[in-house]
């Protein structure tokens, strides 16, 4: 499979970019341990199936990254989504000239 990069450069999909960009959102929540790291990378697979039954002829970034938000969530890695997406906000304030203007910090709550 392959997908399109912002850029709009076609490269092979790597799903060890999703499952490294997971373990950097935990990592800044909780201390990684082998069990955490296992559920992660069963997120990250999900993630996978989740693109290949889509039959998108070539995913964009964008379209991975949130494929990537709902499956923590639903997996109930809230704080964990919560600073995926802080991260990927900012660097898209970042390489739009915004990043020194404004900071994200997102914080859920779940409703009953």
């Amino acid at each position: 499979m392959q997908i399109t990069k912002r850029s709009g450069q076609v490269v092979e999909f790597d799903p060890d970019k999703i499952y490294q960009a997971i373990l950097k959102a935990a990592q800044s929540v909780y201390v990684l341990d082998d069990k955490l790291r296992q559920e992660l990378a069963e997120v990250t697979k999900k993630v996978v199936i989740d693109l290949e039954e889509a039959h998108a002829d070539r995913p964009t970034i964008s379209m991975v990254q949130s494929q990537v938000e709902n499956r923590l969530m639903d997996a109930g890695y809230i704080n964990i989504a919560e600073h995926y997406i802080s991260y990927r906000l900012q660097r898209d304030l970042e390489r739009n000239g915004y990043g020194d203007q404004i900071a994200v910090h997102l914080r859920f709550e779940k409703l009953k």
